[in-house]
């Protein structure tokens, strides 16, 4: 890297000497070594003519006077040191999905509104010490950007700070962290962070991303079922059910069972079938087209729940999920409990028979 230093003007030697002799030394803070390039002129822009090494060079900027005035003036001294900022970041999120190489800088991680997720960011090159803020230092910026919450794209949604500092040499290691997208609640976040690391401006180099990643931010999935109510009793067959899925992951399997008793969590019932909905390569392997990449929501239809319960008593009705998320253990999305009575239906039955019987004489 070629360093270059602008040096005061040597018009103040003018009364000394009319064409005094200059020259810039260069010292070799790492060897000690020294170099002499002579200048001609009133000043200007030097160029070194070696390459500055990590360790830094000591610039001096010296003239001699002529005639009557041989001294020897240093006018000026400036300590370069070089400096390649180097930064590296890695997302860690419960969900093993990327989009990109993440070697690269730039890539794309995801995980879920509710869900912690880590980030590790390396950086190395940067001049320890230094009163320039561009060679002692990279700007980190962490931008949010909401997504639409009906097609989950970012398509002309604005972008937003959510977050900066300035890092120096050093690991950084940022656990646990949740999003910091502006959604009502944390678990309806839905949109995108972006990481970027900027090294500054300086040495007619622009402003530079060094890295910039981001992680995709999706809402918790929400369930619910129509057509009936806690608690209620069916004293005949059970009507049509319909099921409303929100916002289901992009890596899931999520499906409908009824078990006998009142609610207990964790409890393996028996699935209903046509509810069961599979997203992502993990839960269908054998899949030909590209799996979707965000969440889905849509309806569906129960209408021979009564066939799952054909005995009397307590029943429950659970909406579960499995996502990448707690070891991809099942979620209750939804549940409610209500009862089957047929009994009610039979004595009614009978007692109306008895009443409309005729009277022996």
């Amino acid at each position: 890297m070629n360093a270059k230093i602008a040096f005061f003007s040597l018009m103040s030697l003018s009364l000394m000497a009319q064409q005094p002799e200059a020259w810039v030394r260069q010292t070799d803070l790492a060897t000690g070594q020294i170099y002499d390039t002579p200048i001609t002129g009133t000043g200007g822009t030097y160029t070194a003519p070696i390459r500055v090494n990590e360790t830094g060079s000591l610039y001096e900027l010296f003239a001699r006077g002529s005639a009557w005035d041989n001294n020897v003036y240093l006018l000026d001294t400036e300590i370069i040191g070089t400096y390649n900022p180097v930064a590296t970041i890695e997302i860690v999120t419960e969900d093993d999905y990327v989009r990109g190489d993440p070697t690269s800088g730039n890539f794309v991680k995801r995980t879920r509104a509710d869900r912690p997720f880590t980030v590790n960011i390396e950086v190395s090159g940067l001049v320890e010490g230094s009163t320039s803020t561009a060679e002692r230092s990279v700007y980190l910026a962490v931008q949010g950007r909401n997504y639409d919450p009906v097609t989950y794209s970012s398509l002309n949604q604005p972008q937003y700070l959510a977050a900066d500092a300035n890092l120096e040499n050093g690991s950084y290691h940022i656990s646990p962290l949740y999003h910091h997208l502006t959604s009502p609640t944390l678990s309806s976040g839905n949109g995108e962070e972006t990481f970027t690391i900027v090294r500054y401006a300086a040495y007619q180099v622009p402003d530079t991303i060094l890295a910039q990643p981001k992680v995709e931010v999706w809402p918790v999935a929400s369930a619910s079922i129509s057509s009936i109510t806690a608690g209620q009793v069916f004293i005949d067959r059970i009507p049509a059910l319909v099921v409303s899925l929100q916002h289901l992951y992009p890596d899931s399997r999520t499906y409908v069972q009824i078990y006998q008793g009142a609610q207990a969590l964790g409890t393996i019932g028996t699935l209903v079938t046509g509810t069961e909905i599979r997203f992502g390569r993990h839960y269908n392997p054998d899949q030909i087209e590209p799996p979707t990449n965000v969440p889905q929501s849509l309806s569906l239809s129960i209408d021979d729940l009564s066939n799952y319960a054909s005995e009397d008593g307590l029943y429950t009705l659970e909406v579960i999920t499995h996502t990448p998320f707690f070891g991809r253990t099942a979620e209750r999305l939804y549940h409610i409990t209500f009862e089957i009575d047929r009994v009610i239906t039979s004595r009614g039955q009978i007692s109306t028979t008895e009443l409309s019987s005729p009277t022996s004489p």
